[in-house]
């Protein structure tokens, strides 16, 4: 198949949420969704806005405090952005960080003194460039970063003349192109003759839960190779878990790192229950044998513990991700000790710093630490710009499942802002108008965020939606569903099904005869039952099966041809985990001429229509951007934004940040100027 890129660096996305939700423990309310208001003109320079969905922290601020917590200060004061993974310098005189100063998603690579002066960018393309550490001699700067192949490689930096080399993409490093590839996380050795990273190469797509779960899990190794890419080899593995954030001690002579199940490396990173039966451990081995492996932080209890790091000889310094007696995502900051019967320094034994804090990293003295504050709320308003990797779109925020009128009317699920209810505004963002609130039917919806109204669809003249109300995600196989037509000024609504399944995600057509959805049974049972897509015909309210394999997210042609897009698990049966694929379909409406525009082996799905006929989706092809474990209420951070011709041809790049990102709805200059 053929790429192309709207512009010279690879760019990425996310795949919507199709387990659970990060806001899946939030209260409803009646709120109106939250705004910047009217954007109205057009986009000068551009052909419109893109509006699209992204999952991250709205607050990450770096902060520096003495190793135990005190005198804590912003890193960057009233420079502060959005900031984060920050590491210092082995003399101690930078510390090197990620921030999206040039735009909300851009993760470029910067330095600045402890004392916050003297700000610097280092690499500042538009691909994904993170986890920067500089190297003992201070010429160096390593870091995880996706330019010139959309894969996550360790690239240097030469901080005195700019040359940029890729140690990792070599023939003798990298991994099958088709599966995950990914390598994260750079450390220097102290005699800066090594580095150490983390890679899932070579490993397969897995998803989770054994059948159920779609999202992927990472299972990480430990690697080693100098900085001229010759040496590389794997120092440390334990199959089926997930090893990850490698450090030299300061002989040189170990390495520590977090350890946990792979399986687990999913409900680490979400906000469901299980999140709290996770427990990683702190371990070390011989950096030279890969073998006397040493347990400092047992992985049976004590929650997720993550980022270690030799504080001196004989403390390590690690976070806690999650406590138990938490409801919601503190962290922690904890010392263990280093030698095994030894214990902890004694300036750190009283030290347990609580909140809201993320990625630490001691200083060489040990006396202080660099960490960052991160919060989810508040959540971004709807047209929040963001940055715009393409020369033809302004990039906006918006809540999930936008979709647009032929009148230039928007819809959406207001999951993120509110309460997921079904909300219409102008094309500019103005005349937001909550029409649909599934907090009206406490019987037919739980209380969280994942359940409600989703997938609004606009009848051709603008008058009439098709939405689903219910319990879905991992609710869906205990609880039932229903598709409902609403009036568009919220009027009136009429359910079109009668719960005895969960229906749900309907499409109409523009011409409002048929109106499709797709279906499963549920139970008490955990195993789900896919039922497939459903065919109502207005005219008569005769239904009629499709399919009956595991589709989703069906979505008709805008130009009247009746076609359909969706998404179908096409590793079928399912006898396990790596049977897990997904991939974009197009049928006709009476369920023939299907076409698979997608074979890969990751993840292809959420695919909608563009306004000009074109396919847009969401691709798991390039694999993990970062160690999945450290992430907060991601449930996919992997994805790319993708778009292809209705045949399947000619895919288009069209985003890039470490997010979960997706749900794409473009909005031209004409329609912005009408509204």
């Amino acid at each position: 198949m053929r790429f192309s890129s709207l512009l010279f660096f690879p760019l990425l996305s996310g795949l919507a949420a199709a387990g659970s939700c990060p806001y899946a423990n939030m209260a409803r309310s009646d709120e109106p969704p939250s705004s910047l208001g009217a954007r109205g003109t057009p986009v000068a320079g551009k052909k419109g806005a893109m509006l699209m969905n992204r999952i991250a922290p709205g607050i990450s601020e770096l902060y520096v405090a003495n190793a135990d917590g005190s005198n804590p200060r912003l890193l960057l004061g009233n420079e502060s952005t959005f900031d984060y993974h920050a590491q210092w310098s082995p003399d101690g005189e930078w510390i090197v960080f990620t921030s999206e100063r040039a735009g909300d998603g851009q993760s470029d690579l910067y330095r600045v003194r402890p004392n916050g002066t003297d700000l610097q960018p280092i690499a500042t393309s538009p691909a994904v460039e993170d986890a920067g550490a500089i190297s003992p001699n201070g010429s160096l700067v390593a870091f995880a970063g996706t330019l010139g192949n959309y894969k996550s490689n360790i690239w240097i930096q030469n901080l005195d003349t700019g040359a940029l080399w890729n140690v990792t993409n070599s023939t003798e490093v990298a991994g099958d192109y088709t599966l995950p590839d990914g390598h994260f996380r750079p450390a220097w050795s102290p005699d800066g003759e090594w580095l150490v990273f983390t890679s899932d190469r070579n490993t397969p797509w897995r998803g989770h839960n054994n059948i159920s779960g779609w999202e992927h899990t990472q299972e990480l190794s430990i690697y080693a190779i100098r900085p001229d890419g010759t040496g590389f080899r794997r120092v440390a593995n334990r199959t089926g878990y997930c090893q990850g954030s490698p450090k030299f001690s300061p002989d040189g002579n170990r390495i520590v790192f977090y350890e946990l199940p792979m399986e687990l490396t999913y409900y680490a990173r979400v906000a469901e229950p299980a999140f709290y039966d996770v427990n990683t451990a702190i371990v070390s081995v011989d950096f030279a044998t890969g073998t006397d492996r040493q347990v400092h932080a047992s992985g049976e209890s004590g929650g997720i513990k993550l980022f270690p790091q030799y504080v001196d000889n004989q403390t390590i310094g690690y976070l806690v991700k999650s406590l138990l007696t938490n409801a919601t995502y503190p962290g922690s900051i904890n010392y263990t000790a280093a030698q095994p019967q030894g214990s902890v320094s004694a300036a750190y034994r009283n030290a347990s710093l609580v909140g809201y804090h993320r990625s630490p990293a001691w200083s060489p003295d040990g006396g202080h630490m660099v960490y960052e504050h991160v919060e989810w709320d508040p959540v971004r308003p709807i047209n929040k710009p963001l940055y715009s990797w393409s020369k033809d779109w302004e990039y906006r925020f918006s809540d999930v499942f936008p979709q647009m009128s032929a009148q230039g009317k928007v819809v959406y699920t207001s999951q993120q802002t509110v309460n997921s209810s079904l909300v219409t505004m102008n094309a500019d963002g103005t005349g937001s108008n909550d029409i649909f609130d599934g907090s009206r039917f406490p019987v037919r919806v739980n209380s969280s965020n994942t359940n409600g109204t989703f997938q609004g669809s606009w009848r051709g003249d603008g008058e009439v939606l098709a939405v689903g109300l219910g319990d879905w995600f991992e609710y869906r196989y205990a609880n039932p569903g229903w598709v409902y037509l609403v009036a568009a000024n919220g009027s009136w609504a009429r359910s079109m099904t009668n719960g005895s399944t969960n229906a749900g995600f309907p499409t109409i057509s523009p011409d409002g005869r048929w109106l499709v959805w797709r279906e499963f049974a549920y139970s008490a049972s955990e195993d789900p039952i896919p039922l497939g897509l459903r065919r109502m015909d207005l005219t008569t309210g005769d239904v009629v099966a499709l399919s009956s394999s595991w589709d989703n997210t069906p979505m008709f042609a805008p130009d009247g041809s009746n076609r359909i897009v969706f998404t179908r698990r096409t590793s079928w049966p399912i006898s396990g985990p790596l049977d897990d694929n997904y991939d974009v379909m197009t049928m006709a409406v009476d369920g023939s001429d299907v076409r698979q525009l997608t074979k890969l082996a990751c993840n292809d799905a959420h695919a909608v229509w563009t306004h000009e006929g074109k396919i847009a989706w969401a691709t798991g092809m390039f694999g993990f951007q970062d160690e999945a474990t450290i992430y907060d209420n991601n449930q996919q951070p992997y994805p790319f934004i993708m778009q292809m011709e209705a045949d399947g041809s000619n895919w288009t790049v069209l985003t890039q940040s470490r997010w979960e990102d997706t749900m794409p709805l473009y909005i031209p200059n004409d329609l912005l100027a009408a509204a």
